[in-house]
C-alpha cells in the first residue's frame, strides 16, 4: 500500500470510528431513556452508581482486552486471573504475609501469566485462543487449590478500605480507577509510539516488522498489561467482597470481549478506540442491571448476552468489509 493509499485508509478508518462512536452514544441515550421510563427504580441515582460500579470491573478488563484485540489476538484467561488474584491475596494474608506484599505478589503472578501467553503466542506463534484457554484453566485451578476450593475470608482492613472508599462520599473508588485508566490508555494509544505500534501490528504484523517495529516486544507488553489489569480488577473485587473467591471472574472474558466489540474494535485488529470500549462496557452493565431489576432469570440473561455478542460481531464484520473497500 503506497503512502497515498495509506492516508486514504487512515482517514476512512478515523471517520468510520468517529461515526460509530457517535451512533453508540445516541443508542445509549435512547436505551437508557427507555429503561428509565419502563423499569421501576432504574432511574434512581443510587442505581446509576450501581451501574457504574458494576461497569468498572468489566471496564478495567475490557481496556486490556482492547489492546490485545487491537494487535489481532485474544485472551481468554482474564476471568481466571481475577479469581487467582483474589485467592492469592486471601491465602497470603491468612498466612501472615503483609497485605500489600500479598497484593504485589498477586500482581506479579498475573504479569507472569501475561508473559507466558506472550511467549507462546508472539514467540512460538501458537494460536492465542488455544494458549489462553490453557492458561485460563491453569489460573482457575491455582485459585481453587490455594483456598481449598471455596471462598475464604481474610483480615486486612487496609485492603477493605479501598472496597468501601467513596470519593466525595458518592463515587466508588473502582469507578475512579477505571476513569483514570481510561484517560491513561487513551493518551497512550493516541499520542505515543507504543500506541501507534499497537495499531500497526494489528493492521499487518509483517509490514510493521519490516518498518522497524519490534512486534514481539509490542505483543509482550500488551499481554503483560492485560495480566496486570486483570489483577487490578481482582484486587478491587477482593476489596469489595473482603474474601478470596476462586469462582470470581467467571464469564468476565465474554463480557470484556462483548464490550470491546460493541465499542467498535475489529476482531481482526488494527481498528478501534478505548472510548468505544468504555461505552461498550457501559451498555453491558446497563443491560445486566435492567434485567436484574426486572428479575429476569439468569438463564435468559445468558441468552440475551449471547445475542448481544452475535449482533456485535455481525456489525463488526460489516464495518471491516466497508473499510477494506
Amino acid at each position: 500500500m503506497d503512502m497515498k493509499n495509506k492516508k486514504k485508509f487512515s482517514l476512512a478508518h478515523m471517520n468510520d470510528t468517529n461515526s460509530y462512536v457517535l451512533k453508540l452514544v445516541i443508542a445509549i441515550i435512547v436505551m437508557y431513556t427507555v429503561m428509565c421510563l419502563t423499569i421501576p427504580y432504574f432511574a434512581d441515582f443510587n442505581n446509576f452508581i450501581n451501574i457504574l460500579s458494576a461497569m468498572s470491573i468489566t471496564g478495567i478488563i475490557s481496556f486490556g482486552m482492547t489492546l490485545v484485540i487491537l494487535t489481532g489476538d485474544i485472551d481468554l484467561s482474564v476471568g481466571s486471573l481475577v479469581a487467582m488474584t483474589s485467592a492469592m491475596i486471601c491465602a497470603l494474608v491468612n498466612q501472615g504475609v503483609n497485605p500489600w506484599l500479598s497484593v504485589l505478589i498477586a500482581f506479579l503472578a498475573c504479569a507472569g501469566f501475561g508473559l507466558i501467553n506472550a511467549f507462546f503466542i508472539a514467540k512460538k506463534k501458537i494460536t492465542a485462543f488455544i494458549i489462553t484457554m490453557g492458561t485460563m484453566n491453569v489460573a482457575r485451578g491455582i485459585a481453587y487449590i490455594i483456598v481449598g476450593g471455596k471462598s475464604q475470608p481474610f483480615d486486612a482492613p487496609s485492603i477493605r478500605y479501598f472496597g468501601k472508599l467513596k470519593v466525595f462520599g458518592v463515587i466508588p473508588f473502582a469507578v475512579v480507577v477505571v476513569l483514570v485508566l481510561l484517560a491513561v490508555i487513551w493518551y497512550v494509544l493516541k499520542y505515543t509510539q507504543f500506541g501507534r505500534n499497537v495499531y500497526a501490528v494489528g493492521n499487518n504484523a509483517e509490514t510493521a516488522r519490516l518498518s522497524g517495529i519490534n512486534v514481539l516486544k509490542t505483543q509482550t507488553i500488551v499481554f503483560v498489561i492485560m495480566g496486570v489489569l486483570s489483577a487490578v480488577a481482582g484486587f478491587l473485587l477482593t476489596a469489595q467482597a473482603y474474601s478470596g473467591i476462586p469462582q470470581a471472574g467467571s464469564g468476565y472474558e465474554l463480557d470484556a470481549i462483548t464490550a470491546v466489540v460493541l465499542g467498535g474494535t475489529l476482531m481482526t485488529g488494527g481498528s478501534g478506540t478505548i472510548i468505544g470500549t468504555m461505552l461498550g462496557a457501559f451498555i453491558v452493565a446497563v443491560v445486566e442491571n435492567g434485567m436484574n431489576l426486572m428479575s429476569v432469570s439468569y438463564y435468559y440473561q445468558l441468552l440475551v448476552k449471547g445475542a448481544i455478542v452475535i449482533i456485535a460481531m455481525v456489525i463488526a464484520k460489516a464495518r471491516g468489509k466497508k473499510l477494506k473497500k
